[in-house]
This record gives structure tokens, C-alpha cells and sequence, in this order.
């Protein structure tokens, strides 16, 4: 992927913000539309940002699904996975700086309801969302809490920052899992949210085994460190798991949503499994005999807006190198193109830069 920056004009403090803008709407059950839509207007708390970036995720894409895999709000603005730059602050707005950079952490939780008062504020019962129930960043402007801003430094590049949120996701499942050096973990499914468990487990000291049907995604998931890539479907497949992992992984991850009945019969005793990949529909045959006999853990992850701090700060250092994972980065107008591209496999995370040229 070619490294690109990208700095909207004229959005930093110095000159207003136009009255409309361009926007990716959740038009309804499998439709979305380019269209114009006014700048959102502050909220008191809030932060207007320029969006530099925003990454499309597979939560998009299953929003778009007919009928939608995941519930959003009808003429929402998709996107949350976003980058961009303060060019205005609400009167109670604090902690930024007009032109700071920052990536956005989406969730919204209420801060009074029972499961918030445990210090569980993923299962809000009434967790908002920038990008699924209030707009998101697929535009030129978003507006956000600054509570969910985080500052991220000038060297990273936009798309790699793009991925400031999935990436935290990441590592909430890795926090749940505990990895030590020196295990081995199968992870199933090589797209971007996969890819990174590879690279954040790898730096762990983790051997990561790829079980992954597309060539391409293979490729890249041992560019980033896999000591194997496996096509399920080829002949000899299972032999050459067994071969890889003679007494079953120490960890594995479903990056997928749909592989339980995959994944534990390929861990040892005592071993975990990350449940973190999201299918409403899938329903897995397991023999719960085989978790209770062999003291598997089933560990369910969902999304880790706590750990956005984290994920800025792993970016930064270049620990990581995820960069590879983003497969393009194109203009807000190739929406279609990249939901396209992303539903056939063709790409592994697509960012889109609204001030880009539109012919890009």
C-alpha cells in the first residue's frame, strides 16, 4: 500500500467550516448513498473534527447486509472507525486543543446504568455508537465527545491511525486471553481484525498458526509473522494442522464469529479460546463434555473502547507493523467500489479519505 497523509483544507481553526458536507448514509437495508448533508452542528461536550480517515469495518459491511446483520439507525452516517482534527470545541468540551490529531474511541456508554456502575460500560443498556446509531466519520465532518478523543502523533501515518480502533478491539481479546511467550496460537480467519491479533500476538512472543482460505490473505498473514498459513480447503489440510500443532494450540482465535466448532477440538487442555469474530446467525455444534473434560476457557471479546489509549500508543512505538493490512486508500466516492472489493475478498481493510480527489 502506497503511504499517504492526508490534511484536509481549510479545516483547521483559521476559517469556518462549509454549511454542507459529503456523506456515506445508511439509506436502509442494503443501501447507502453519497449524499449532502449539514456539518453537525456542537454539542456542548463535543469536538468537531475534519475527518482525515475512516476505516470500513465488517460491522459496515454487515449493516448493509438485506436483511442487516447488525442493527443501525436508518439515514445514519456510517464509519467508526475514524481519524481526524479538532476544528472546534462545545463550551464543556476538554482535555484537546484546536488541530489536535486524534483518533476517535465510537462506543458511547451512559455512565449510570447498572452494568456502567460495574465498570462494564461495553454492555451499556443504552451504549450509543458514533458510525451505527449517531453519524459517523464516513464524511468530511463528525462531530464526538472529547471524553472519546485521543490524541495520536503527527509520524503515523492516516491509514495506519485509522486502525487505532480495531486495533483496541485486539487487545481487549488479547488482555482476556493472557498470552505468554513462547505459546502457540491458531488463529482462524485472516482478515484485518485476524491480521492483527497475528501482529499483536506476535509481538508477544506468541507462534501464530493462519487458518485461512484466500491466497492473498495467507500471504500477508505471514509477512506479519505467521510461522504458517493454512488453506482450509486444500487436500491435506487437517494433516498439516496436526503436523503444526501436535498437542493442540495454547490460544486460539475466532476471528471469524463462526468457527467454535473449529476451534476446540484444535485446543489442548487447559488451553483458551478467543471468541471475538460476530455472526447472529451462526450456531455451532459443540459437545460440552469435550470443554468440561479438557478445561478449555471460551472467552467472549466484544469491541475495547478502553483500550484505544493502548492501541495509539502500540502505533506510535512501530512495534507493530500493520500498515500491510490496509489494502487501499481512496476517496469518500468509492464507497461502493470498496464495499465491492471488501465483500469478494479482494481487500483486507479498505480506509476512506474524504479530502482526497474524487478521481483517485
Amino acid at each position: 500500500m502506497a503511504r499517504v497523509s492526508v490534511t484536509k483544507v481549510g479545516a483547521l481553526p483559521g476559517g469556518p467550516p462549509p454549511p454542507a458536507m459529503r456523506a456515506a448514509v445508511f439509506a436502509g437495508p442494503g443501501r447507502v448513498v453519497i449524499a449532502q448533508r449539514p456539518v453537525p452542528a456542537l454539542g456542548d461536550d463535543d469536538v468537531l473534527l475534519a475527518v482525515d480517515g475512516c476505516g470500513i469495518c465488517g460491522t459496515d459491511l454487515h449493516i448493509l447486509e438485506d436483511p442487516p446483520g447488525h442493527p443501525a439507525t436508518p439515514g445514519v452516517v456510517l464509519g467508526h472507525e475514524m481519524i481526524g482534527r479538532v476544528a472546534a470545541r462545545g463550551p464543556a468540551a476538554r482535555g484537546l486543543s484546536d488541530g489536535d490529531r486524534v483518533a476517535v474511541a465510537p462506543n458511547l456508554p451512559c455512565g449510570w446504568c447498572r452494568f456502567c456502575k460495574l465498570g462494564a460500560p461495553s454492555h451499556c443498556e443504552h451504549l450509543s455508537a458514533l458510525g451505527i446509531f449517531r453519524d459517523g466519520g464516513l464524511a468530511e465532518w463528525v462531530t464526538a465527545p472529547a471524553s472519546a478523543c485521543h490524541r495520536i502523533g503527527e509520524a503515523v501515518p492516516t491509514a495506519v491511525a485509522a486502525l487505532a480502533e480495531p486495533l483496541s478491539c485486539v487487545l481487549n481479546g488479547v488482555d482476556q486471553a493472557q498470552p505468554l511467550a513462547g505459546e502457540v496460537a491458531l488463529v482462524l480467519g485472516a482478515g484485518a481484525i485476524g491480521l492483527l491479533f497475528v501482529a499483536v500476538l506476535r509481538a508477544s512472543g506468541v507462534r501464530c498458526v493462519v487458518v485461512e482460505p484466500v491466497a492473498a490473505r495467507r500471504a500477508l498473514a505471514e509477512r506479519l509473522g505467521a510461522v504458517a498459513a493454512v488453506d482450509p480447503e486444500a487436500v491435506g489440510a487437517e494433516a498439516d494442522l496436526d503436523g503444526l500443532l501436535p498437542e493442540g494450540a495454547d490460544l486460539v482465535v475466532d476471528a471469524v464469529g463462526s468457527q467454535l466448532a473449529v476451534a476446540v477440538p484444535r485446543t489442548r487442555p487447559r488451553g483458551r479460546v478467543v471468541l471475538f469474530g460476530m455472526d447472529s446467525r451462526a450456531r455451532a455444534a459443540v459437545t460440552q463434555n469435550d470443554l468440561t473434560r479438557h478445561e478449555i476457557r471460551l472467552l467472549g471479546s466484544y469491541v475495547g473502547d478502553h483500550a484505544v489509549p493502548r492501541a495509539v500508543r502500540l502505533l506510535e512505538s512501530g512495534l507493530v507493523d500493520v500498515e500491510p493490512i490496509v489494502s487501499r486508500v481512496w476517496p469518500l466516492e468509492r464507497l461502493p467500489d470498496a464495499l465491492t472489493a471488501l465483500r469478494a475478498g479482494r481487500a483486507v481493510k479498505i480506509v476512506l479519505a474524504p479530502a482526497l480527489n474524487p478521481g483517485a
